[in-house]
């Protein structure tokens, strides 16, 4: 899947890996991604910076972030809560009626921690979810589906906000800024930087 992706998507799905990693997630979602395209998507990265989603925000945003995960689909509670829906009070109320755990949800907002003499192998570094799996699938078959040589930021950020309901849309949305508002400024970016790329007499 990535022998198309420029050094700077590559830089950028390493660091939202380091990011899950550094809030000790065990699993990379889509605010990851959205994360780590802020800070190494170059002129998509400074866009979204503009918009207001830049770096001590979407920190924030992680920091407090309550995921569940469920068949491979991450719930965002903190998306329910603003729309009045309490999960847990939901969830509580099924284990108590129909026994504990039969939702199937688990919190991936901490890896587990072992006990010392139950240690193995550190793995490498948190897994991908299944939305950001989905997320990076769409990009590919977009930057295809657009001709385009080599998948970019704009890729990326194209295939997660696909999904309106993703976890990077979600924290779009809460920090009062439109998706589209967000793709239009992207592409914008995108293109001029582009266009300087193509024209270096342009910068001078």
């Amino acid at each position: 899947m990535f022998e198309k992706f420029t050094p700077q998507s590559r830089a950028v799905v390493r660091a939202a890996t380091q990011v899950a990693a550094a809030f000790e997630h065990d699993r990379v979602h889509s605010g990851h991604l959205l994360f780590a395209i802020v800070t190494e998507g170059g002129a998509v990265g400074r866009a979204l910076a503009g918009l207001g989603l830049d770096e001590p925000s979407l920190r924030a945003e992680l920091h407090g972030a309550r995921v569940l995960s469920r068949g491979g689909r991450e719930v965002d509670t903190d998306a329910l809560a603003a729309i009045g829906v309490d999960y847990e009070a939901i969830r509580a109320a099924a284990d108590e009626r129909f026994g504990a755990g039969v939702l199937g949800l688990t919190m991936v907002r901490k890896a587990p921690r072992r006990s010392w003499w139950r240690r193995r192998p550190r793995p490498r570094g948190p897994r991908f979810s299944a939305e950001a799996g989905r997320a990076l699938k769409r990009a590919v078959r977009l930057a295809a589906t657009r001709g385009d040589g080599d998948l970019t930021p704009l890729h990326l950020l194209l295939g997660m906000l696909a999904d309106q309901f993703s976890l990077a849309a979600g924290i779009i949305v809460r920090r009062e800024t439109s998706l589209e508002q967000v793709r239009h400024a992207a592409a914008a970016a995108a293109a001029a930087a582009a266009a300087d790329d193509a024209d270096p007499g342009a910068r001078s």
